[in-house]
């Protein structure tokens, strides 16, 4: 969807997500409460203007005094505010309704937790995963891209150590697994692209990845406990910080993907850092195990059991975080989102069979990542301890508007996607309730 769907004038959203996200009238550049500031509003009449000129969101925010970095004189970047701490919440494989044979989110009455922080907070209900399966989601979300070099260049025509777009679940080059009778992961992949966790080291902010049953803090396992074909619950596959070559290289920063546990000392001592990456194992994060020695898997391991589990810890971690004393003060935001939906892929892209291949490479085609050729759309819900409550953002959102937006919320430049023309921040959802 274009920058156009910000129009003003309040209307019923087209999409079966008006009834789920509880029926709200909204302005379709953001819904505004009673009482909203009229810095708030002129913002957005300062974006209704420019479209009718013609001109870029982006533009508009310019046009309230930002410089050329997209920085106004009240610190915001490309509308986003300054954040003290960012935290995201990342589920698994449901889209946001039932489509694509598949139960959905938001229309489940398995799922009641999630579809009131939906129905309470803000939503960005054009917000598509990027890729299957997994891993190339999750990288999308911090480096921007989801392409990466094949040292292994098993079951493949192309060239060991080529550069191609990532399209398994395969392990990090560095993955160690369990020894005989376990079987072996493929150690494939080495993401040598610019990440949010290196840009966040640089300009002196801390993060960390929240990780349920990683065995220790910067393990290196693949799969734990078990393998592929035992219980499974950590899979490294959902953890994207041990993929990055930049993560992989540094001791003190691999050190920083920690067991989930961590994060409520973090939170009572009032030591989590600037950015939270928080992931539940495979028996919560919707994902499932089939496998009947899993704790969820055999019989257990039907869908609304899943999806129960997952709304369950999706809950429990949103109370921790949001009844803590670190949410009491500065500027805080948590994401809620989903990796990916059933949805059909952007292209056709094949780096085997050479189909829709950038020019001179073995990497996906622009067409890959063109907004047009979306159709994954999942959950996305936006919560502060400042701002705006029942907002909908309606534009074209994905992984790399997530990280745009963590970018923004930090000062930082935009890497890989992120930096597209096309790729909007969330800002309407992070809007002051006063300014």
């Amino acid at each position: 969807m274009s920058v156009a769907s910000f129009g003003v004038g309040k209307i019923r959203h087209n999409l079966c997500s008006a009834t789920a996200y509880g029926k709200r009238t909204h302005d379709k550049t953001r819904t505004t409460r009673k009482g909203a500031s009229m810095r708030t509003f002129l913002f957005s009449l300062a974006v209704t203007v420019a479209l009718a000129v013609g001109i870029p969101a982006a533009q508009a925010q310019n046009s309230q005094g930002q410089n050329n970095q997209g920085q106004n004189d009240q610190g915001q970047q490309d509308g986003v505010p300054r954040l003290d701490h960012v935290f995201v919440i990342v589920l698994e494989n449901h889209n946001s309704f039932t489509s694509f044979g598949s139960i959905g989110i938001l229309d489940n009455p398995q799922a009641p937790k999630i579809t009131a922080l939906a129905q309470k907070y803000n939503v960005a209900p054009n917000y598509h995963g990027v890729w299957h399966p997994s891993l190339p989601n999750y990288l999308a979300m911090i480096t921007g891209d989801w392409v990466g070099t094949d040292v292994s260049g098993l079951n493949h025509t192309y060239p060991v150590g080529s550069t191609v777009g990532i399209s398994d679940d395969d392990s990090p080059s560095v993955a160690t697994d369990y020894g005989p009778p376990a079987n072996p992961s493929v150690h494939r992949w080495r993401v040598n692209l610019p990440s949010l966790a290196g840009q966040l080291v640089r300009a002196g902010k801390d993060w960390r990845a929240y990780l349920q049953n990683i065995p220790e803090s910067g393990a290196h396992i693949a799969n734990w406990p078990g393998d592929n074909n035992t219980a499974k619950l950590y899979a490294v596959k959902h953890n994207p910080f041990p993929y990055v070559a930049e993560v992989q290289d540094d001791p003190r920063q691999f050190a920083k993907q920690v067991p989930i546990d961590q994060l409520f000392s973090d939170l009572g001592s009032q030591q989590v850092p600037a950015f939270s990456y928080i992931v539940p194992d495979q028996c919560r994060d919707m994902h499932g195990i089939g496998n009947p020695l899993a704790p969820c898997g055999g019989a257990s391991d039907t869908n609304d059991n899943d999806v129960k589990r997952g709304d369950d810890e999706t809950g429990w971690l949103v109370n921790a975080i949001t009844g803590s004393p670190v949410w009491q003060h500065g500027r805080n935001a948590l994401f809620v989102v989903f990796d990916e939906g059933n949805g059909p892929l952007t292209c056709n892209y094949d780096p085997d069979a050479r189909a829709d291949l950038a020019p001179g490479s073995l990497l996906p085609a622009a067409n890959c990542y063109d907004p047009a050729n979306f159709n994954d759309r999942v959950v996305f819900i936006a919560i502060t301890n400042y701002g705006v409550r029942g907002v909908q953002d309606t534009r074209f959102q994905s992984h790399y508007s997530l990280l745009k937006t963590v970018e923004a919320a930090f000062g930082l430049s935009y890497v890989g996607h992120a930096a597209d023309p096309t790729t909007n921040t969330l800002a309407p959802l992070l809007a002051p309730s006063q300014q």
